[in-house]
Order: C-alpha cells, then structure tokens, then sequence
C-alpha cells in the first residue's frame, strides 16, 4: 500500500465544524424524499484546516447506528487514532415478527442472479413491503443505499475537513455485504474496505476495475453458520459468495493483479481470539488484498475487554491511502 502522507483535502477545509469535537451527534438528510439519519462523530482532536481520515461504519441486519458505535468501539479509537468516524443508519421496515432494519446491497433485494436463486425453499426472512409484489429470496431493504452514500459522503467533504485519499468503510453482516458493494461500485471514493462477516448473494460477486484500485481486508469468524465461509447454505436458508471466490475477484488480473498464492499478513493482533490474515501480495494496483479468520461466530471481531477488529482494521486502513 501507499503509505506516504496524503493531502487531497475536502471542501470543508477551514470550516468550523457543526457538531462539537469528542462527542456523537445524530444528523439527518433527505435522500430522494426519505429522510436518513446518521450518527457523526469528531474526534477530540480533530482540527478543521488539518485533512482528516475518515471511516464510516455499517451496523447488521436489524442492527442501529448506536449499537454499532457501542459494538465496535470505533469512536473511542477514533478519538486515539484522530480520524472521523461516521455511523449510517438504514431504513426499517415492520416485518413479520419485529421490525428490520437493512441495507440494500442490491443483490440481497435481487432474488435471483446468474447462478440461481440466492436461497433455499427453506429460507426464514421477512420480504420488506417497499420491494412491491413478494419474489423469492428478497430480505432486505429496496431503497437506494447507494444515493444516501453519495449523498452523506457529499455532505461530510463540504462540511469537514476530510481527506479524500483516506476514506474508508467497514461493517458487518448485512453491513459488510453492503461496504462490499461499495467497494465496486463506489470504488472512486474509497481507499479500502474491511467487511467483517459478510458477502454479496451467491452469483453476485465483483471486484473494483484495475482503474481504480481499492485495497480490502475481510474479516470472518469460523464458527460462522449465518454466512459461512465456504458458500454453503446460511442457517437463515441463504447462499452467499465463498470467501475464497470474493478474493479471487479482488486479487485477480482485472482487478488488483495481485499474487495467485496467499503468504501470512501479520497483524498486532494475531493468535486473540485465534486471529490469523493472509494476504494476496504484490499487487499490480499498490493495494492490498487480506482475508482473516478468528475463532468466533457470526459477530463484529472483538470479545469483552479487546476490540481487536477495530484495532486490526484501523491498522489496515492507516497504511492504505488512495492510489492513483
């Protein structure tokens, strides 16, 4: 990765902030006549004329911006570390049994893809009302997550001082799937990604184009039965992309032109909790491409007391700047 320093400086450069530095305030916006919230926050030492990293960070399947700032313990490594850490919060709908909360990783709302339905006739998830008619295999949200990104990214980068070359995201389960996405289709305005416990729908799989390099480290648990690591079927009765195949897509000729072979990525944190990353080295981009695996189910990577996740992620995305 690029590791030198970057100052590619947002608009915001030099604007007083509108949320007081060290503390999370929830914000909204109306993206296409729907009103999205988020939860921002700055770290304590954040400075307005200093480009600052930013992450923003996608909460589960039912899940809230709060319990994933609560979770994933990133504002208080953001206030360590000095970067600007956002959480985005999806639409709900009420379900069957509860209301659901999702994001729309577009592939989650499609049903079927080139390889077959993305379920079994088993599958135990609520159609959201907003999809229209009922189809097989649709779960999660259809409302455009896409816009409320690009929307949400423009409104931080006018009104904070970010970096440009240092944006990031990272989320889990149904929000990892989703940041996966993003990796591909908003490839322009990320540095890297971490998914942690998720992929798109079996048939579903990309990857960022060699023009426009993204590095990646996904994050899983072994034990995971909700979206296993080999492709096989979820506990919910959905099939997802093998881990294996999304690294494939990431390190291959058309995307990163990395190394065929895996070779150890170390991490500060290796052996917590059973935690070990290869890599895909040498890629012809100057990103990198990581897969890790630790000894846990289907949950953000952390256990009482060490949130070595968010510890290992901010490690990744420190040294992983735009290239271009």
């Amino acid at each position: 990765g690029n590791r030198g320093p970057s100052l590619r400086a947002s608009n915001g450069c030099g604007l007083a902030p509108a949320t007081e530095p060290g503390k999370t305030k929830t914000l909204s916006m109306l993206v296409d006549g729907l009103e999205r919230e988020y939860r921002l926050h700055l770290p304590t030492d954040y400075d307005q004329d200093t480009p600052t990293s930013l992450v923003l960070a996608f909460h589960w399947y039912t899940g809230d911006a709060m319990t994933m700032e609560r979770t994933s313990g990133q504002s208080t490594y953001a206030n360590r570390e000095n970067y600007v850490v956002v959480y985005p919060q999806s639409t709900s709908c009420v379900g069957s049994r509860k209301t659901i909360t999702s994001w729309n990783d577009l592939s989650c709302s499609a049903g079927s893809g080139p390889e077959g339905p993305t379920c079994s006739e088993s599958m135990s998830m609520d159609f959201p009302p907003e999809c229209g008619e009922p189809r097989d295999c649709v779960w999660c949200t259809c409302n455009d997550d896409l816009a409320f990104v690009d929307q949400l990214l423009d409104e931080l980068e006018n009104s904070l001082c970010i970096d440009l070359d240092r944006v990031y995201a990272t989320g889990v389960m149904n929000g990892a799937s989703f940041v996966h996405r993003l990796g591909c289709d908003r490839a322009e305005r990320f540095a890297a990604i971490a998914p942690v416990g998720g992929m798109l729908s079996r048939g579903f799989n990309c990857a960022p184009d060699t023009s426009n390099p993204v590095s990646i480290m996904h994050l899983h648990g072994d034990r995971d039965t909700d979206i296993p690591t080999d492709g096989s079927e979820g506990a919910t009765g959905q099939f997802f992309v093998p881990v294996d195949d999304m690294i494939d897509a990431w390190a291959g000729a058309e995307s990163q032109g990395c190394d065929d072979s895996e070779t150890p990525y170390p991490t500060s944190r290796d052996g917590n909790n059973g935690l070990a990353c290869v890599q895909r080295a040498n890629c012809a981009t100057g990103a990198e491409v990581v897969s890790c695996s630790w000894e846990g189910d289907h949950y953000w990577s952390s256990q009482i007391g060490s949130q070595f996740g968010t510890k290992v992620i901010w490690e990744f995305f420190s040294q992983n700047s735009k290239q271009r």
